[in-house]
C-alpha cells in the first residue's frame, strides 16, 4: 500500500511498489517517454551556475557530474520534465550519488536564530568546494539554495555509509553480486546498491508537484512523495506542499533529510525487501530531527484525511510520559506491526525513542541488525512473507543484540526514565 509521511499541519505522501512481484505491475502504471534524443523546446530559462560558471575544474572541486541533461526516471529526463514543466525555472546538479533539479526562491538569511546559524555553517562547508560562495551571504539566491540541497543531500548520504561501515566500493559497479550467496551479496548497483543514483525534485508550485506526479508516477498529488521507479528512488516536495509549511527551509531541510534517510536504508543491498517498519521509520526520524525537531513526518495511507494537526514536536520530553502513563505497546507488539500505515502518533515517537535509544548505546549493534535485515530472501525471485520478515527480525534481532524484544525494552525504559523521575 501506498503511504504518507505529514508534519503537524500538513501532508508528504510516498508511494512504490511494496513487494517485487508487484513491480511489473506497477511500472505499467506509471506513463512516461522515451529519453529525448534531441534538446526539447522548453518555455523555462535556464541560467548559468554563477558559482562554476560551469568550469570543468570547478565542478570537479565541487564533486560534480553534470549540471543536465541526465536521465531522471525510468522513461524521462530532465528535459521531458522542463518540457512538462515550462513556467518552473529549474536548475539541475548531478553529483556522486544524487540528480538532484530545484526550482527554489530566493530567500533572506534572517529569521530564527537555530536556522540562521546552522546554514552559515553549510555556505562554510560550501565554500571549501565552491570557493566562490559568500560564507556570510545575507541572501540565499536560486543556485545558492540548490547547492545547499545538494550538499544536504551528500553529507546525509556520508553519514549513512559512515553508519552502515560501507564505502563506495563495497557496491558493485554493475549487476553481479550473486543474491545466493548474502556473505558477499552487496545489491546489484553502485549506489547502496541500487544501479541509479537516487533523485531529489523540488519545484516552486504544488500544481507543478500535481503535473509531474500525474505524468509520471500514475497518482496525482500536491503532496510530498517517495516513489521507486524500477531502479529509480525519487522523491519530490513543492515549496508550497503541506500548505506552504516547505517554503521554510528548516522544514524542508528536515523532510529531506527525513525522506532520503527512509530512502537509503531501504535501498540498502537493493530494494528486494523492506525494513521492519519501526526500524525504518526511526531511523528516518532519527536523522531528520537531528537537523531539527520542530517538523516531524508521519507516514500515512495517501488517501487518509485524518492527520495529526496538533503542535506535538517535543518528542523528548513526551516520551517518557508517555511510557509511564502506558502509552506504549510493548516492543514485540510493535514489532509486529506490518506497515508505518498503521502507526500513530504514539508508534512514530515509540519508534523514534527506541532508534535512538539504539544508536545512543548500540550503535554498530543497530547497523549490522539493518544489514542482516537485508539479507537476500529466495535469491531475489519473490519477496518474503510477512511471517518470514518477522520471524527474522525476531531470531536477527537476539543474535546481534544478545537480547530478545523484552530483554531490549527493559534496558530501553530503563535508559529513558533515567534521569526523569515520575512527578
Amino acid at each position: 500500500m501506498p503511504d504518507v509521511a505529514h508534519t503537524a499541519s500538513a501532508c508528504c505522501t510516498r508511494s512504490r511498489p511494496s513487494t517485487r512481484t508487484m513491480l511489473a505491475l506497477v511500472l505499467l502504471s506509471v506513463p512516461g517517454h522515451a529519453p529525448a534524443q534531441e534538446p526539447k523546446s522548453v518555455r523555462a530559462v535556464v541560467t548559468v551556475d554563477p558559482y562554476t560558471e560551469p568550469n570543468p575544474a570547478a565542478m570537479a572541486k565541487a564533486g560534480y557530474v553534470s549540471y543536465a541533461p541526465f536521465q531522471f526516471g525510468r522513461r524521462y529526463d530532465t528535459r521531458d520534465i522542463m518540457a512538462l514543466l515550462g513556467d518552473e525555472q529549474l536548475l539541475w546538479i548531478e553529483t556522486a550519488h544524487f540528480k538532484v533539479g530545484c526550482a527554489l526562491s530566493p530567500l533572506p538569511l534572517r529569521g530564527e536564530t537555530d536556522w540562521v546559524e546552522s546554514t552559515k555553517n553549510e555556505l562554510k562547508r560550501l565554500k571549501t568546494r565552491l570557493p566562490r560562495v559568500k560564507a556570510d551571504a545575507r541572501d540565499l539566491d536560486p543556485w545558492l539554495r540548490t547547492h545547499l540541497i545538494a550538499q544536504r543531500c551528500e553529507e546525509l548520504y556520508a553519514e549513512v555509509q559512515d553508519n552502515l561501515g560501507v564505502r563506495d566500493d563495497t557496491f558493485p559497479a554493475a549487476p553481479g553480486h550473486d543474491p545466493s550467496d548474502p556473505e558477499k551479496f552487496y545489491g546489484l548497483g553502485p549506489y547502496l546498491g541500487l544501479e541509479q543514483k537516487f533523485c531529489v525534485l523540488i519545484v516552486s508550485k504544488a500544481s507543478s508537484l500535481a503535473r509531474y506526479t500525474r505524468a509520471y508516477q500514475g497518482h496525482e498529488t500536491e503532496l510530498p512523495r517517495r516513489y521507486f521507479d524500477l531502479d529509480y528512488m525519487i522523491f519530490s516536495v513543492a515549496e508550497e506542499s503541506a500548505a506552504g509549511l516547505m517554503k521554510n527551509d528548516h522544514a524542508l531541510y528536515t523532510h529531506l533529510v527525513y525522506n532520503l534517510a527512509y530512502s537509503l536504508y531501504t535501498s540498502y543491498r537493493w530494494f528486494g525487501h523492506d525494513l521492519p517498519p519501526w526500524l525504518i521509520a526511526g531511523l528516518a526520524h532519527w536523522h531528520g530531527r537531528r537537523i531539527c525537531p520542530r517538523f516531524p513526518a508521519y507516514e500515512r495511507e495517501r488517501d487518509n484525511t485524518n492527520l495529526e494537526q496538533r503542535e506535538f514536536w517535543r518528542w523528548d520530553q513526551r516520551a517518557p510520559g508517555l511510557l509511564r502513563n502506558g502509552a506504549f505497546e510493548s516492543i514485540e507488539a510493535l514489532m509486529r506491526r506490518p506497515t508505518t500505515t498503521e502507526f500513530g502518533l504514539e508508534q512514530h515517537i515509540q519508534s523514534w525513542a527506541f532508534v535512538d535509544f539504539l544508536m545512543a548505546t548500540r550503535k554498530a549493534a543497530t547497523m549490522k541488525y539493518v544489514h542482516e535485515m537485508k539479507d537476500p530472501f529466495h535469491n531475489l525471485r519473490r519477496q518474503p512473507t510477512q511471517e518470514e520478515l518477522l520471524v527474522r527480525a525476531k531470531t536477527s534481532l537476539e543474535r546481534v543484540f544478545g537480547l530478545d524484544a523484552a530483554g531490549l525494552e527493559a534496558a530501553w525504559k530503563a535508559h529513558l526514565l533515567r534521569g526523569r523521575p515520575k512527578k
